[in-house]
């Protein structure tokens, strides 16, 4: 980023005149993995989480939980300051105790959208299964017959382990539900990994004991439902049932869960209107996508139910450059 740039985006009266024209904005993050020591996947270090943080705090920002995001948009209410809001999704173990006490340390309000079924110990998700199998796989390539065609998958490299990784994640994630296992466990043995009934170490689930200590220090936890299917793969019952338990088991366990739903995936491909009217009918008060986007007040007020969210950057310029009005401002282009 050029000197020029780095004035433009970071001066307050270019920031307090946009918002003026354009209306009140917030910059939604969303986290998963803690950086992992091998490298094996792109994840966050706390020492560039805390410079971020630590940036915002030196230049002035506010930081929201996502509730008060919403809830500040259905009341029509403005933000005055640049505002950061963080959520991190799944709710594993490494996400509670290595990002969120930096997030908790800088009074951030972070929220974390939990499987709940994970964090139970029924299962672990079918995506961290295929992650684990792409890892873990003693062949450097494979050819992987899924449906009528044979896809070959690359596995010579660590880059193109995460590459392989990435395309049977976003293959298998299209599936009906009845045929997801299926479709895993082929996978699986097509790489020759068999996959561990329980989470191994490096893909465990935070506790109800640990959530309930992060929340007692501010820690919002909130659902990603039960599973962590995508809800274009269900149908409508069995979206209802996912909701519904999912939401039981938090207030269960819980003091005071967060009112904000998290669609797993949450592409505009993963979730649909009649997804969103089904999330209202559970009594949550809104729902965060993954559709990349700075959020406006407004744009919430109107559907609370499709709140955009930016994933947290690996380098710091870029967040310098997402958390400003400058990204505020690409984000209502046409691009």
């Amino acid at each position: 980023m050029n000197t020029l740039m780095r004035w433009a985006i970071t001066h307050r009266g270019l920031e307090s005149y946009f918002s003026s024209l354009m209306g009140s904005y917030v910059t939604v993050f969303t986290l998963h993995r803690a950086e992992p020591e091998d490298k094996s996947f792109n994840g966050i270090s706390e020492s560039l989480l805390e410079r971020c943080l630590r940036y915002a705090v030196e230049n002035g920002y506010d930081f929201m939980s996502v509730d008060e995001v919403v809830d500040t948009a259905l009341q029509r209410k403005k933000v005055n300051r640049p505002t950061l809001c963080f959520t991190l999704d799944d709710g594993y173990a490494d996400q509670v105790n290595r990002l969120v006490p930096v997030l908790l340390r800088y009074r951030a309000k972070p929220t974390i959208f939990a499987i709940t079924d994970f964090i139970d110990g029924v299962d672990w998700p079918w995506d961290a299964k295929l992650a684990y199998v792409i890892k873990h796989s003693p062949l450097t390539q494979c050819d992987l017959k899924l449906g009528m065609k044979t896809h070959h998958l690359d596995l010579s490299t660590p880059r193109a382990r995460i590459e392989s990784r990435r395309f049977v994640t976003s293959h298998v994630k299209a599936q009906r539900l009845g045929n997801l296992s299926d479709y895993v466990a082929t996978i699986a043995a097509a790489c020759h990994v068999e996959i561990p009934h329980a989470a191994p170490e490096d893909y465990r689930a935070a506790t109800w004991d640990e959530l309930r200590a992060s929340e007692a220090q501010g820690l919002a936890i909130g659902s990603h439902t039960r599973s962590h299917a995508v809800l274009s793969s269900l149908d409508d019952e069995r979206v209802a049932a996912e909701l519904d338990h999912s939401k039981r088991r938090l207030n269960e366990e819980l003091v005071r869960p967060s009112q904000v739903f998290c669609y797993p995936s949450g592409t505009k491909k993963d979730f649909s209107r009649s997804h969103e009217k089904l999330v209202k009918a559970a009594n949550y008060q809104g729902a965060v996508s993954t559709i990349s986007q700075t959020s406006y007040l407004r744009a919430i007020r109107q559907n609370p139910y499709r709140v955009t969210r930016i994933g947290f950057p690996t380098k710091f310029e870029q967040f310098v450059r997402y958390s400003s009005w400058f990204e505020a401002l690409r984000s209502k282009l046409p691009i």
